[in-house]
């Protein structure tokens, strides 16, 4: 089942966090939500080391959801971390950002991002957002291999070949 998967928010600004784990209440997901508040977090959550090495506590997320302004280490580079990593780079992302400048969203974009969303301001806008993740990404959506399940299952079958 899909919302028994988690949903990694890469967010450093805690109001942003509030009202998004808010939304995502009003519009009933029920997928976790794990939360970093940098770029380096979001690479060590998703590489599985030091605090994220217990993968039965800190699984791997089926959806990233990136904000590209935070701090030690920005969305873009965690986009190109993620890039160069050949098990994670079908990792669905979505960049939910303030910033609207083209060369932030043509570089997300070139870096393998599913989407580019800019923060809406509203509480109402916000809600009507995690809906529509939920519907699409959630409910819809059929998304590669990359929980620690599937990616053991993959490692197992390209060594089979």
């Amino acid at each position: 089942m899909k919302h028994s998967y988690c949903l990694l928010v890469a967010e450093d600004d805690a109001n942003d966090v509030f009202f998004l784990q808010h939304a995502f209440k009003e519009a009933n997901v029920q997928n976790p939500l794990q939360i970093v508040p940098d770029g380096q977090e979001t690479i060590n959550y998703l590489a599985g080391v030091g605090k994220f090495s217990d993968r039965s506590k800190f699984p791997l997320p089926y959806l990233l959801i990136l904000d590209l302004k935070m701090p030690r280490m920005t969305g873009l580079e965690v986009l190109q971390w993620l890039h160069d990593q050949p098990e994670l780079r079908c990792l669905p992302v979505i960049v939910l950002s303030s910033s609207a400048h083209r060369l932030d969203i043509e570089r997300a974009y070139e870096l393998g991002a599913n989407a580019f969303v800019v923060k809406p301001s509203a509480v109402g806008k916000r809600t009507d957002l995690a809906k529509l993740i939920k519907g699409f990404w959630l409910d819809f959506n059929e998304a590669p291999a990359v929980t620690t399940e599937g990616l053991e299952a993959a490692r197992k079958l390209r060594k089979e070949l």
